[in-house]
């Protein structure tokens, strides 16, 4: 088969030079190196096969590999050298055979056996482009195998506690704690900015870090009103860097960290540069940019040149290392195993699907919501609808207490050691009137006291406050709000602001049996 991309191909091979562009932009490797740079996020070692094959084999295979490098998306061939790679370490094959293959099929596990699906679109793109090293009797037995693909979303089925979906508890403590981290300065303003959009839209890594500040938007409706949104870059679809976008609305709260941030990153690069933009070029620049890149443009020209790769973003690597190191800092638990919660974008992805699945919506919204472009991994969700617990009784909340980590504020002994408790103004009571503690902020707050309270890292509650009262009226409210609309998940809402007082209930009698132990050992 002598196609349009082969013979761009032989023309390079049979020419002075053996580079090759890749198909990201900006990007190019010698296809006789062991290592391919195939852009910014992914590299690809070629060792095992230098090491195995060689002659002519060696060559249609790296010609293949090449056609793949050009032509299909850096992620998949990627996949497909490793996929190769471990065919050839574990059969030590120099060349491509119906008994290799047939022995490397008896080796695989129900696990792996999509290992060998891999591998056989590969062979026959080796054979379809002609190269030397595949023969037609392979290809036959290759198309007569049912091979199975992978499992798709099996932490999604099995609800696994560190690597599938998060809870609502647990998504509202991670988007709690980086807020927190931020106001202590835990955490820097692209830290949260990343944290904050990733945990509510569920987009890959590579789309938060191919974000320019451009994609940062706002508008009106036909009725005045405002809306808020993000245009992702379209990823793992083979359109190439920033060729397509797909709109995520965001909320006002979002849209003004990501606005900072945005801000921020047009006032950093332009410090690196030591030049000023046009607004045009403000407007490409990465929302979250790789500064070690900028340090090294020397002009105008060559900062235009960068734009047309992904040079000048941040690797999609680095996106997961902040969200991780956000959730340190934020020192965010999980009720369900009592550590600290594991987070990386693929969790928050799950969970954006699973909760789409539990308000009912079908496969085409979820694979829609999700940015795939079908909806064969959208069916897991719909097909593992996760049951909820109907009701949380007292019990139940006073053993999540200590896991969950809902209350952020602090103790305080009595009114008169808290901040601010000389300031009347400060106090938070109860509906009924009752005080239960001292607000320590001086900023204006609109929440409806004392309920967010609880959550709050400026709340101060007294070791005397009608604390059980609160929270009973909590439980009572939580079923009055579920016999009212029928709906576990509105009633859910409470959850975390009851196990939060449950918490301050704890503390509370801990601090009291400490104060009566001091007494005692006063008094002996």
């Amino acid at each position: 088969m002598m196609n349009k991309e082969k013979k761009q191909l032989l023309v390079i091979h049979n020419g002075s030079t053996t580079r090759i562009p890749a198909k990201a932009k900006g990007y190019d490797f010698d296809v006789n190196d062991t290592t391919w740079v195939l852009d910014k996020n992914v590299s690809t070692n070629l060792s095992v096969i230098h090491s195995f094959l060689s002659g002519k084999v060696l060559k249609g295979c790296l010609s293949t590999l090449s056609f793949y490098a050009s032509n299909l998306s850096s992620h998949h061939t990627r996949n497909v050298v490793e996929r190769f790679q471990h065919f050839l370490r574990e059969t030590e094959a120099n060349e491509i055979t119906d008994t290799v293959l047939i022995n490397y099929r008896t080796s695989l596990t129900k696990a792996t056996e999509w290992y060998l699906g891999t591998i056989r679109g590969f062979l026959r793109r080796w054979y379809q482009l002609g190269y030397f090293g595949i023969s037609e009797e392979i290809i036959t037995l290759l198309d007569g195998w049912t091979i199975k693909g992978h499992r798709k979303g099996d932490a999604v089925k099995r609800k696994h506690p560190t690597l599938g979906p998060l809870t609502d508890n647990e998504l509202q403590a991670f988007n709690e704690g980086v807020v927190k981290a931020y106001e202590l300065d835990r955490i820097k303003t692209s830290d949260l900015a990343i944290s904050l959009a990733a945990s509510n839209s569920g987009r890959r890594p590579i789309q938060i870090s191919h974000l320019r500040v451009v994609d940062v938007l706002c508008g009106t409706n036909n009725k005045g009103e405002p809306f808020y949104v993000l245009n992702f870059p379209r990823g793992k679809h083979g359109e190439g860097f920033r060729a397509k976008f797909k709109p995520f609305a965001i909320t006002h709260d979002l849209w003004s960290i990501l606005s900072a941030q945005a801000k921020s990153a047009v006032t950093l690069t332009e410090k690196k540069l030591g030049f000023q933009l046009q607004e045009q070029d403000r407007q490409q620049i990465p929302l979250f940019p790789d500064y070690r890149v900028l340090f090294q443009v020397t002009s105008p020209t060559e900062y235009r040149a960068l734009l047309a790769s992904d040079k000048l973003h941040m690797s999609a690597a680095e996106v997961t290392d902040i969200l991780q190191f956000a959730a340190e800092e934020a020192g965010v638990k999980s009720e369900r195993t009592g550590e600290d919660l594991f987070i990386n974008a693929r969790r928050f992805r799950y969970t954006t699907g699973t909760r789409a699945a539990r308000e009912g919506f079908g496969e085409l919204v979820i694979a829609e919501l999700l940015d795939h472009s079908d909806t064969q991994n959208a069916g897991v969700y719909v097909k593992n609808i996760p049951e909820h617990v109907e009701r949380l009784d007292s019990a139940v909340g006073f053993q999540l207490a200590p896991y969950a980590q809902a209350f952020a504020g602090v103790l305080v002994d009595s009114e008169k050691e808290a901040k601010r408790g000389d300031d009347p103004t400060s106090r938070i009571r109860t509906g009924v009137g009752k005080g239960v503690g001292t607000c320590g902020e001086h900023g204006f707050c609109g929440a409806n006291v004392p309920i967010p309270c609880y959550t709050c890292m400026h709340f101060q509650p007294w070791l005397d406050g009608p604390h059980k009262e609160v929270y009973q009226d909590l439980l009572e409210e939580r079923e009055r709000v579920k016999s009212i609309t029928g709906d576990i998940q509105i009633a859910a809402i409470l959850d975390r602001s009851i196990v939060a007082v449950a918490d301050v209930i704890l503390r509370c009698e801990k601090r009291r049996a400490d104060l009566n132990e001091e007494r005692r050992l006063n008094n002996g």
